[in-house]
């Protein structure tokens, strides 16, 4: 009969296009000693021995094997494709969050609502399921389940939604959409983090950009769609026709196509499970013919046999029986907090994010950032139209149209942020820490600025220059985090960090909606928040740069 891991085993095989994987290798790598020893301190520019705080020592020598074997892969055309499929992850996160806020002004004429910002509370509300929920899935049942659902649960969401009869059901659709793309970003960069090898972990940053083309997709394709097909600024609320006003529907239905098409490209791909999550959950075999499928679809070989781990188990368990026999080692319980026979119950992941004092210390500074910045984000970002309008009836250039090509403008200066945080995680004088100082308090200072701007000239350049400095901010997130944490409990911490932002994130429109969006307050209160997470970037205890994820 055939047993659960024979299924996982033969599932695994075949995702990756291989009926028969086989763990054959070169003999010059096999017959090499220093192959699969433990890490190294300089393997290719990389520091292989150091994995992310409070893994145990079994993981650490295994995953150190790991690490030195991806590197020795490359990075191929299936990594390549990984990060393209990956990617859409954060493109239709930020598109989906970028279309809420470009038909709120539409909406909010055509349903007569005076607290639009609940729009956004709606969205929030999903977002803080979606990233929750998704996220620990990842850790319990595997990546590929969250990375193929969500989008399809967006799509739907968006198609459904866009033919919303009254504010209610657009909120509903808004929340569901919430659900779907909540768990798109914490999954998807444990995922090319766990296939990518460490000498190319900067890509991670990179992969943001595909954040700033979201928004810049969104931006011009909502355009002229809510500038050609929306009741005119100005219109009384509830006079504005359901036929007047098709431009955002329409919006909606070409994204939820959009993101459709993208669920259909991830599926027929067949991303399989990560090396790495199945080394974490004990299934040695199966990650070595991960990574064996992973090199034949490359066209290459790799030298990683199941003989490398068993050696590792073999060493440390001669190790255990002497130290038994003359006495047991102090902390002894605390070098085991991965232990297989708890992980399945969340608690205990939770708890192991906070196992020693620098861990608790990194782990609680990570959760303020989150906290900080998903507040800030949206109580800009959420009513950038808004904001953009008010801008123009205060200095003359306001209509639809210019509020609109505005947006699409500075969503386009985002992109080159995501490129430029590629290079500058890794510089040896900056790394994670000083990008992340530099971007937040670079955002921080053209929020200020943005609220004295007194031409629209300004308001356009100070509005660019935060879309710049706030992709750079979320791209070093998204991949500073997931790097900290090992990665049996990668999901669970990529999760907890997003609950965190979302969480915070919902009390932004709520805020918002009662302080009012027709004021500079927001702002202010965004920018604020910004400078304090600058600051507490400086005083992380762990920069990861030149180091290989675990």
């Amino acid at each position: 009969m055939e047993t659960k891991a024979d299924a996982h085993h033969k599932e695994n095989s075949a995702e990756v296009g291989l009926d028969q994987v086989r763990t054959d290798t070169h003999s010059s790598h096999q017959n090499d000693p220093d192959k699969g020893t433990a890490g190294h301190a300089d393997y290719h520019g990389i520091d292989t021995r150091a994995v992310s705080m409070g893994a145990d020592e079994v993981y650490e020598r295994k995953i150190s094997i790991m690490n030195e074997a991806l590197i020795d892969l490359g990075m191929g055309s299936f990594q390549w494709k990984v990060f393209a499929m990956t990617g859409f992850g954060w493109f239709v996160d930020n598109l989906w969050l970028q279309a809420i806020t470009i038909i709120t002004p539409p909406v909010r004429a055509e349903f007569a609502v005076k607290r639009i910002a609940f729009l956004s509370v709606a969205k929030y509300a999903g977002l803080v399921i979606g990233s929750s929920f998704w996220p620990m899935t990842a850790d319990f049942i595997g990546r590929r389940p969250a990375f193929n659902i969500t989008l399809l649960i967006s799509s739907v969401s968006g198609l459904v939604g866009a033919g919303s009869p009254n504010f209610v059901a657009i909120a509903t659709f808004c929340a569901g959409l919430g659900l779907g793309t909540g768990g798109n970003q914490p999954v998807d960069s444990a995922i090319f983090l766990e296939f990518v090898p460490a000498t190319h972990q900067y890509l991670l940053t990179m992969q943001s950009s595909f954040w700033s083309v979201g928004q810049a997709v969104a931006a011009l394709i909502g355009w002229p769609m809510i500038a050609n097909y929306s009741c005119p600024t100005g219109t009384p609320a509830g006079k504005c026709a359901y036929h007047d006003n098709l431009g955002w529907r329409y919006t909606f239905w070409t994204f939820g196509g959009l993101t459709l098409a993208m669920f259909l490209a991830r599926f027929l791909f067949r991303v399989p499970e990560t090396p790495k999550y199945l080394l974490g959950k004990g299934r040695d075999q199966e990650a070595v013919e991960v990574v064996t499928a992973i090199a034949k679809r490359n066209k290459t070989t790799t030298w990683l046999t199941l003989s490398h781990f068993e050696a590792v188990d073999a060493q440390l368990a001669a190790q255990r029986a002497d130290e038994v026999e003359l006495a047991p080692p102090p902390n002894a319980d605390s070098k085991n907090i991965f232990r297989r026979s708890v992980e399945r119950f969340a608690p205990q992941k939770i708890m192991a994010l906070f196992s020693t004092p620098r861990l608790a210390f990194s782990t609680s500074l990570m959760l303020f950032l989150w906290c900080s910045i998903g507040m800030a984000y949206p109580l800009y970002n959420s009513f950038i139209p808004i904001y953009l309008e008010n801008k123009g009836v205060a200095y003359g250039a306001s209509s639809i149209n210019t509020t609109y090509r505005n947006y699409a403008i500075q969503a386009i200066c985002g992109i080159p942020a995501s490129i430029l945080g590629g290079f500058t995680v890794d510089m040896k004088r900056i790394g994670r820490k000083g990008t992340g100082t530099l971007a937040c308090l670079g955002t921080g200072v053209f929020l200020f600025l943005f609220t004295r701007a007194q031409t629209s000239a300004s308001v356009l350049g100070f509005s660019c220059a935060i879309a710049f400095f706030q992709n750079l901010v979320y791209g070093l997130l998204y991949s500073y985090t997931p790097e900290l944490f090992p990665a049996p409990i990668r999901g669970t911490a990529n999760g907890l960090v997003a609950v965190f932002n979302r969480m915070s994130g919902l009390m932004a429109p709520i805020i918002a909606a009662y302080v009012g969006i027709d004021t500079d307050l927001p702002v202010w209160i965004s920018a604020a928040l910004f400078v304090v997470a600058g600051l507490v970037f400086l005083i992380l205890p762990y920069e990861s740069r030149g180091r290989a994820a675990s």
